[in-house]
């Protein structure tokens, strides 16, 4: 049986709130760095075993919810590509009002899961799935005992349905906050979710 800890990066600046930060390479704000370090000592009181394997996506806020559990626990770091957020391409920065106005037949394709649907001049839904596919398999062909990975809400919540056999647009019926972190038993093709919403705010 394997342990799976999936994080979400630490909080960012407040005024970017309720707006569609995907591919922008955005820092931590002074709250996220101190969740980060927080994270750490919730992890430690968390009784799992260490982590073995910690895996992150590229992006500056996410390697900097990273390093104190690099610092602390000394656990190599693999950076992927595959883990960055979608790429919500001409919505990047929008709230959703903002896009609803702008865009409102795509917002509903969007809502429906359409199979074609496509973020205007950015990532389509099928790319996306493929990826979170390729992820879900790597993950079960990891052979740590415990695997943590740093990411993204989208990227992160899509994970946790593919792994419990949920369809994709279940992702919506649940969040992760930033800074916190969700934990799974992995053993075989079979995930159970032991954990939702553990963080060190």
């Amino acid at each position: 049986m394997k342990q799976l800890t999936l994080i979400r990066h630490a909080a960012i600046a407040a005024e970017l709130d309720g707006h569609y930060i995907g591919r922008s390479d955005v820092p931590l704000s002074d709250h996220g760095v101190l969740q980060a370090k927080r994270l750490v000592h919730q992890l430690n009181r968390h009784g799992a075993p260490a982590i073995d394997a910690l895996w992150c996506s590229p992006s500056q806020r996410a390697r900097q919810t990273a390093d104190p559990l690099i610092r602390q626990r000394g656990c190599p770091v693999t950076i992927d590509a595959r883990l960055q957020e979608v790429d919500f391409g001409e919505w990047e920065g929008l709230n959703f009002d903002q896009i609803r106005h702008k865009d409102p037949q795509r917002v509903n394709q969007w809502a429906a899961f359409a199979d074609d649907f496509c973020f205007p001049a950015g990532e389509s839904l099928e790319q996306f799935r493929q990826r979170v596919d390729e992820i879900v398999d790597a993950i079960h062909s990891e052979p740590s005992s415990h695997l943590a990975i740093i990411s993204h809400g989208g990227v992160l919540r899509s994970l946790i349905c593919r792994l419990l056999c949920w369809p994709l647009q279940d992702y919506l019926k649940f969040t992760l906050e930033r800074g916190s972190y969700a934990t799974l038993h992995i053993d075989g093709p079979h995930a159970v979710l032991t954990g939702l919403n553990n963080h060190g705010s």
